[in-house]
């Protein structure tokens, strides 16, 4: 493999870990525990450009946030109320040109009730990545909604 190839693979495996560090954090800031929540915070501050800009569209109340902080706000506000969540990446399509690049990721998620019933989000990420000094980074992330729903379990 050609060093110009070897380059193009290890910066594709860097930017699809991003979103999976992302769904990592993400699980985190839903807990109940400040020590917890900050070990999200603190990958979404690794994973994310200081100015990043993330949104959701086509929720039927969408959110738009600025920079890592930002977005985490967002994030334990939409998961306080859950008793336990779980967010999959799935597919992962990448295109990289020079130090940018877009990725595309599926998403599924799950989100518990205090009733027992379950919520579902099926979505996709749309992210711009950048190469910073210390490596890839988000600098817009949309989340779009596909199908959701409410499962009851016992």
């Amino acid at each position: 493999m050609s060093d110009r190839r070897a380059d193009f693979v290890a910066d594709k495996h860097e930017i699809e870990t991003l979103q999976r560090l992302y769904a990592k954090a993400t699980d985190k800031l839903g807990k109940k525990s400040p020590e917890i929540r900050e070990e999200g915070r603190r990958i979404y501050r690794r994973i994310f450009a200081p100015d990043a800009q993330v949104r959701t569209a086509n929720t039927g109340n969408d959110y738009v946030a600025e920079g890592p902080e930002g977005w985490a706000g967002v994030a334990e506000a939409a998961l306080k109320d859950y008793i336990g969540t779980q967010h999959l990446i799935g597919t992962q399509l990448t295109e990289v040109d020079g130090d940018q690049g877009v990725l595309e990721s599926y998403l599924n998620a799950w989100h518990k009730n205090p009733d027992n019933s379950v919520y579902y989000f099926l979505g996709t990420y749309i992210s711009k990545v950048r190469r910073f000094d210390d490596g890839w980074k988000i600098t817009e992330m949309t989340l779009r909604l596909d199908t959701s729903g409410i499962v009851q379990t016992t």
